[in-house]
């Protein structure tokens, strides 16, 4: 059954006129015809089943609170690299189960984004992450937020309750050794990695230097690694 994201209040046994793009998405992509079924979410929880009944509408039938959230709570604090790299990273977040991601700009940024085009890339990194929970089944929407100096973050996430971990070839301490959370922070550098001043910065922050083997991963590559392992020991990808 096709899954689509609606930006919208969804209540069972109403019929609601459907935003413009996902109109011209079923009707003119998909060709759905009238009495198709879908299922439709907002992200804030549970799913709904539906019928298409053209002409840009849709007949929402009953709620379904299934729920696919992993007990651990991860926060992905991601070094923003350049174009498709930045795009796979956040799409496969989703996928894995990262519940917030925090966007951040490092002294090694090779992407330097001024505010207007901050504003345009985090409406393209929001879209990606509605694609991305339409296609894994997810019905909660990993919070994103805006585009901010990682020192502010760092702040941030010190005055937080929960695990803090910052990936670094020279780590002192492996996935293994460290305490598992419920709540879990992790950092993970841009194309040129994290600056020694920035770990330093990190784990005066309560950030536990980590590594993952003995091989140098790439931005793009840490993240998901680091996500698909702490959801195996943690979380419920070893369910």
């Amino acid at each position: 059954m096709k899954r689509f994201f609606i930006n919208l209040p969804l209540a069972a046994q109403t019929v609601i006129d459907l935003p413009k793009d996902a109109r011209q998405y079923m009707e003119r992509v998909l060709r759905l015809k009238p009495g198709h079924s879908i299922c439709l979410f907002n992200g804030r929880g549970g799913q709904f089943n539906a019928e298409f009944l053209g002409n840009g509408q849709v007949k929402i039938l009953d709620f379904d609170p299934v729920e696919r959230e992993s007990s651990l709570s991860i926060r992905l604090i991601q070094g923003i690299s350049k174009g498709e790299r930045m795009d796979v990273t956040l799409q496969k977040a989703t996928e894995l189960g990262a519940t917030r991601i925090s966007p951040v700009t490092c002294e090694r940024s090779v992407v330097r984004l001024d505010e207007e085009r901050a504003e345009r890339r985090h409406e393209r990194w929001s879209s990606i992450l509605h694609s991305a929970c339409e296609q894994c089944g997810r019905n909660r929407m990993p919070q994103l937020d805006e585009l901010q100096k990682l020192e502010r973050v760092l702040s941030e996430a010190q005055c937080l309750d929960e695990g803090r971990m910052v990936l670094a070839p020279t780590g002192s301490h492996s996935l293994r050794e460290t305490p598992q959370p419920t709540r879990l922070s992790v950092l993970i550098g841009p194309e040129g990695g994290l600056s020694e001043a920035e770990i330093d910065l990190a784990v005066s922050r309560g950030f536990t230097p980590v590594r993952l083997g003995t091989r140098i991963l790439r931005t793009e590559t840490a993240g998901l690694a680091i996500l698909a392992a702490v959801q195996t020991l943690w979380g419920d990808l070893g369910e």
